[in-house]
């Protein structure tokens, strides 16, 4: 089995576009949504969903930049499906 840093980067770019949008965009929903959680006990009350809301894009688009240096398309949509998994566990656990 070869290591990553061996592995050849793959142009399957579909799969990887997808996960970036798709699954990238869920996951900084999913992280905005943590970030407005844990804000509102340290921020104003009408501030923290403004956080929240303009924290999206700083975290979707390095995860979208990021999707396209995993080896395979594959790896990218299984990784982030995990992380999306965690952050909205994480989201619903402190919501009670």
């Amino acid at each position: 089995m070869k290591f990553l840093s061996q592995q050849k980067i793959q142009p399957d770019w579909w799969s990887k576009t997808f996960a970036g949008l798709v699954l990238g965009l869920s996951f900084a929903i999913a992280c905005a949504a943590l970030i407005t959680l844990c804000g509102f006990q340290y921020l104003e009350k009408g501030l923290a969903p403004q956080f929240g809301l303009w924290s999206i894009p700083w975290i979707w688009l390095p995860i979208f930049f990021l999707a396209y240096f995993i080896p395979k398309g594959w790896q990218a949509i299984l990784i982030y499906c995990g992380l999306n998994f965690i952050a909205y566990s994480l989201v619903f656990c402190l919501r009670g």
